[in-house]
């Protein structure tokens, strides 16, 4: 019995690390528009982020076939973060494809997440020469980002406690 405490307690530690991975792009995706969008522009989805989120950046061309040639995030101390994924820059987005690149922070060398709490910025250039900025905040906030995560959250603690009462039980 007690081998299967252990058992139990090692599942929630996994759990409770798993969904903390889960959904980690590792390099920038060309993908479709994830909203409706009728000019060119960037879309940052679920904003505020919680500290230590990867976010959902979304570079959208729509008008006029453009090249991206440069990408930078813009953390609160105004520290610049080069864009560092795959595919590497010069990028083309052809118009009236419907098509996004999807960014996170990994994509800048930030691989633990956004690191700093205040407002954030992405500046993205492009020939035929336009630059694109969008604002948004980072908080303190913890928001779990799937159900999954809300039930990882309630249910890890209690496996443990249940592990622990029954390991307690067979000492005494």
């Amino acid at each position: 019995m007690q081998k299967i405490a252990y058992i139990v307690m090692a599942i929630a530690v996994v759990g409770a690390v798993t969904s903390q991975i889960i959904d980690k792009a590792y390099a920038a995706t060309i993908v479709p528009l994830p909203l409706p969008l009728s000019v060119d522009g960037i879309a940052v989805l679920n904003t505020p982020y919680s500290l230590g989120s990867q976010g959902d950046i979304y570079v959208c061309i729509v008008s006029t076939t453009r090249q991206i040639t440069d990408i930078k995030l813009i953390d609160p101390d105004n520290t610049f973060y080069n864009y560092t994924g795959s595919p590497s820059l010069p990028i083309t987005l052809p118009a009236h494809a419907g098509q996004c690149l999807h960014l996170q922070t990994n994509d800048f060398g930030l691989a633990s997440g956004f690191n700093k709490v205040g407002d954030w910025a992405v500046v993205v250039d492009t020939v035929p020469g336009k630059s694109f900025i969008y604002e948004f905040s980072v908080t303190f906030m913890v928001i779990p980002e799937s159900i999954l995560g809300a039930i990882t959250a309630v249910t890890a603690p209690l496996v443990a406690l249940t592990g622990y009462r029954i390991l307690r039980q067979k000492r005494f």
